[in-house]
């Protein structure tokens, strides 16, 4: 680092000026640096040019090779190269130079992350690893150190064209690289790297934002890479009970051993984690309803206990009445029985048929019979008892007795009531369905090809395909169409309620 210590004494670097050191690592340092052509503040990458012979000249290739193929990417979540180069001996690159926060920091103080802010983090960083692998760039390093969160929440990919340089150097066991989040086809050395790389190394920085803690860990290098090559890391929610199910299997999908079982590419991850954001937005899990609602302390008087908890408790269990005892009972249903025969012992003298009993329980009857006063009876003999049977209570004998002193004539018998005439019902016909109310909202209907994410007012809508409408709120609104691969299309639209307005564009190769 010779040439380094002579550019930090003379405070610059080819046309950089050095305003001060930003961070120190096995390859090089980073310096913040300002560019007088254009007066811009820059952050300003150095590597260790103290190799010799064949391999230095071959490492200083791959340097600048990875960095044209970053400086392709311009992307809002991928940090811009400006330029690269090479003075007094000493290689370097100049990149945007970021206000935030690393994502490092922001773990070691604040770990776990809320499950929305973990999941909006990933599914950013996945539509910038998409724009790259499109580009024919796949990163090799994901990891919370090289992911910046700028102060207007948006996470930006750094260190593009380094980490490559570095693989061989992490195989080997020195400091450089980072094997907790390397993929197991990186560690084996496989030869052809694609995307699904780094999804596996991006899986291990949701783990890590969702839990506070790395799904791989060892000692030693040897064993974190034993634990990435042999060992399936828990459920995210095993630790942290607010993680949905279904976040669950996205995490362990892109954790996978195998590179054909995780998803099939970064666009494809970036769309379920936008999928799964848009739904944290809307309501929460069902983890975090749980944890936030206070446990109902059960009793045994719980209803719930017998009804099942898909049916609501009633708002008071009524008392239950006291029993009575046996001889009440019998007492009680021996009255209604004297009621009913004095009823109709008595029908010849009252001239008119007996009303109906009334629909009353036994416990009022027991209370109020109603035949504490009745007319003297008619003079007759004594009533005979029947032999071998208890004796009836008193009032029962006389009406036996009134029964028996009737008249030689047969009595009358009170004819049944006429039967109450039929009752012709009249179903009325089924009320007419109201017509339904005029719709509230237009639709735009999208034809795009091959594909494009669709903005509207500024707010990104989905992308089509499968995206083929969306419903708008009646009036003017911009619409917004981007490819990263050409330049976006752009329109505006006036919508009336109920009504629908096609929007095709093709995006030329």
């Amino acid at each position: 680092m010779q040439e380094v210590s002579q550019a930090v004494q003379t405070g610059r670097l080819g046309r950089y000026e050095l305003l001060g050191e930003l961070g120190r690592g096995a390859m090089g340092i980073v310096y913040r640096a300002r560019d007088p052509i254009i007066d811009r503040v820059v952050a300003l990458k150095t590597i260790d040019s103290g190799r010799s012979g064949e391999a230095a000249a071959s490492f200083t290739e791959r340097f600048f090779q990875e960095a044209r193929s970053a400086g392709r990417l311009n992307h809002p979540n991928i940090v811009t190269i400006y330029d690269a180069g090479e003075a007094g001996g000493q290689a370097y690159i100049a990149m945007e130079f970021l206000e935030g926060n690393g994502l490092r920091e922001m773990l070691d103080e604040h770990a776990p992350l809320a499950v929305a802010r973990a999941v909006e983090i990933a599914s950013q960083v996945a539509r910038g690893l998409a724009y790259a692998h499109e580009h024919g760039v796949v990163h090799r390093d994901v990891k919370p150190a090289n992911i910046i969160v700028l102060g207007n929440r948006r996470p930006k990919i750094t260190d593009f064209g380094i980490a490559r340089l570095g693989e061989a150097d992490v195989l080997a066991g020195s400091r450089a690289g980072s094997p907790k989040y390397m993929s197991p086809e990186q560690i084996r050395g496989d030869g052809a790297l694609d995307g699904r790389s780094d999804i596996f190394s991006l899986g291990a920085v949701l783990y890590e934002m969702l839990t506070g803690r790395q799904p791989f860990g060892g000692a030693e290098v040897v064993d974190i890479m034993r634990t990435v090559l042999q060992d399936t890391p828990q459920p995210p929610s095993a630790h942290n009970p607010r993680v949905p199910a279904e976040l669950d299997a996205l995490v362990l999908r892109m954790l996978a051993k195998r590179p054909d079982a995780r998803h099939p590419s970064a666009r494809w991850l970036y769309r379920e984690l936008r999928q799964l954001e848009e739904k944290l937005e809307k309501e929460p899990t069902g983890a975090a309803l749980r944890a936030e609602t206070p446990a109902r302390k059960v009793s045994l008087d719980d209803p719930t206990l017998v009804m099942g908890a898909e049916y609501p408790a009633p708002a008071e269990v009524p008392k239950s009445r006291p029993i009575k005892r046996f001889d009440d009972r019998l007492a009680t249903v021996a009255a209604a029985v004297l009621v009913a025969v004095a009823v109709i012992a008595l029908a010849p003298w009252r001239g008119s048929p007996p009303p109906p009993a009334p629909q009353t329980s036994a416990p009022i009857i027991a209370v109020a019979p109603p035949m504490v006063e009745e007319p003297p009876a008619p003079q007759s003999p004594p009533p005979v008892a029947a032999p071998e049977k208890p004796p009836e209570p008193t009032p029962r004998s006389k009406t036996q007795a009134r029964a028996a002193k009737k008249p030689p004539e047969p009595a009358p018998v009170a004819a049944p009531e006429p039967a109450p005439p039929p009752v012709e019902v009249v179903v009325a016909p089924p009320p007419k369905p109201a017509p339904p109310p005029p719709p509230q909202t237009g639709k735009i209907v999208l034809a795009v090809s091959p594909w494009g994410e669709v903005y509207v007012d500024g707010r990104l809508r989905g992308t089509t395909p499968p995206l083929a409408e969306v419903e708008l709120p009646p009036g003017r609104h911009r619409v917004e169409i981007r490819n990263s691969a050409q330049l976006p299309f752009h329109t505006f639209v006036e919508l009336q309620a109920g009504q629908t307005q096609p929007i095709r564009h093709s995006f030329s190769n």
